[in-house]
């Protein structure tokens, strides 16, 4: 590992701790705030969990930062069903959101009890929605930086167009072709190629709406889980732009003049929709004179290059590999504030809909992703460039304001619905029922992040499979399987 790519290592590891961390904080200062303004009991605020590695007690409060930074809490002990009614609070610690202090008198084993003034339910409800706040207000702060930057796009993020149809698929069977839009999903309008997967995730079969050069038909397909768990129609693929990683030396394209950052766009006139379209355009022209069209620095070139037959991959390629995450750059998209928080909002509210419907449910909870999945999908964002890293960083604030407002116990939801009933019968619901509703919540959202992190862990691997050399490939070559079985960046 050379210089500048531990460089690249540190430079994104920073950014994606520093981003989520800032998403963590902003969640945390709004309950503080609210607490704090309110005149409530404050004990500690946290960032992360675990052990401590920096902590300050200022006015009071215990500053944290701890080791495990993909969560924080501010100790409220008067958001403790146990300190409800002025009953006496002890001062030592509990889990992470309801934990009271972490003060011991010191040459003392035993902890000080304090009675702690009841807070009415409307201060419980106004606390506990200040977190989700909070969020959304640095969403939308960010939402205007990116409108105002303009975001680099993928040409998947401006159509529904399709990009390659494997032939020996369902999907071509159906009569699915290179360069057909889809207009609508089961009846659900999509602009886009990540409504295609939304929706597409969300059921065993679809009726995709197609516009195409002879009209405008409809075709239903089955969708099977691909190697990632998600659903899909199987044999479909995005749009992509084919912009030159690489190039390997003494190759077809090497000796065409081929260079790294050339972005191919034609081939023998035909235009190139995505990188499997180009594999298999040129697996049809081994040794043949092919005219390449390229854009290079902002000009149009074309030159003659010839494919060369591969008898182990039993097809023609010319030696280039490509960059799967390229981007239009000069093809930023403003998209306004309002537009993208009602994107983002709609995406987790559809999410959180088909989680809540029978038939929708067990495909969308297979598709979802945990901690680890997030910090993948984090710094992969940081590759492509800061203002697609806060674009991500405005759909994950968003995310979790939704998500914390939803009325399970052990979420800000909760601390809303209990505070509610207390309104509706005029007392505080029993400490014991609150407890035991949030110790059995708790526990089934551990098992739930267990059983997602281990689907992450088995997700990760399965792209590092897919970003490897393919079997029998020597170093330094860019060799790849059938078109159908392409990993998507190489030719």
């Amino acid at each position: 590992m050379d210089h500048i790519t531990i460089l690249s290592f540190i430079y994104i590891a920073i950014v994606v701790i520093f981003l989520f961390g800032l998403c963590i904080f902003i969640h945390e200062l709004g309950h503080f705030a609210a607490a704090r303004a309110l005149g409530m009991v404050i004990d500690v605020f946290s960032i992360g969990f675990g052990p401590a590695i920096w902590k300050k007690k200022v006015g009071g409060v215990l500053l944290k930062i701890c080791i495990f930074p993909l969560g924080g809490y501010v100790a409220l002990p008067q958001m403790d069903p146990s300190a409800s009614g002025g009953q006496p609070s002890k001062e030592t610690p509990q889990n992470g959101r309801e934990a009271t202090s972490e003060h011991q008198n010191k040459g003392s084993a035993e902890t000080e009890t304090r009675v702690l003034p009841r807070i009415g339910p409307w201060k419980k409800i106004i606390v506990a929605v200040a977190g989700a706040l909070g969020n959304i207000l640095l969403a939308y702060v960010i939402a205007w930086i990116v409108y105002l930057a303009g975001k680099p796009s993928m040409p998947a993020e401006r159509s529904a167009v399709i990009g390659y149809v494997q032939t020996n698929s369902a999907a071509y069977a159906g009569g699915l072709r290179i360069g057909d839009e889809i207009l609508a999903i089961n009846g659900r309008a999509v602009n886009n190629w990540q409504d295609v997967i939304q929706e597409n995730a969300r059921f065993e079969k679809v009726q995709l709406l197609l516009k195409s050069p002879s009209g405008t038909n409809s075709i239903s397909l089955p969708t099977e889980k691909n190697p990632l768990g998600f659903r899909m129609v199987p044999g479909i693929h995005e749009v992509t732009l084919c912009k030159v990683l690489s190039v390997e030396p003494d190759s077809s394209a090497a000796l065409a003049g081929i260079q790294n950052g050339d972005l191919i766009k034609k081939i023998d006139g035909i235009e190139v929709l995505s990188i499997d379209h180009l594999i298999a355009l040129v697996s049809e022209r081994a040794t043949m004179a092919t005219a390449v069209g390229i854009e290079r620095a902002g000009r149009e070139l074309t030159v003659q290059v010839t494919p060369s037959f591969d008898p182990d991959l039993k097809r023609a390629r010319i030696g280039i590999r490509f960059d799967p995450l390229a981007l239009d750059f000069d093809r930023v998209v403003h998209i306004t504030p309002g537009a993208q928080m009602k994107s983002h909002s709609l995406l987790v509210l559809r999410v959180v809909r088909s989680l809540m419907t029978p038939r929708e449910a067990k495909a969308t909870s297979q598709a979802l992703g945990g901690p680890l999945m997030i910090i993948y999908m984090f710094q992969d964002m940081v590759r492509k460039g800061i203002i697609i890293a806060l674009w991500f960083t405005c759909l994950l604030n968003v995310n979790l304001a939704i998500l914390n407002l939803l009325p399970l116990p052990v979420l800000d939801g909760g601390h809303v619905v209990f505070a509610l009933l207390e309104i509706i019968i005029r007392r505080p619901v029993p400490p014991k029922v609150v407890l035991f509703l949030d110790q059995v919540f708790f526990g089934l959202l551990i098992m739930a992040i267990i059983l997602i992190t281990g689907r992450d862990i088995k997700r990760l691997y399965q792209i590092r499979l897919m970003s490897k050399p393919p079997a029998g490939q020597q170093a330094g070559t860019n060799m790849i399987p059938a078109p159908e079985a392409a990993t998507d960046d190489d030719e």
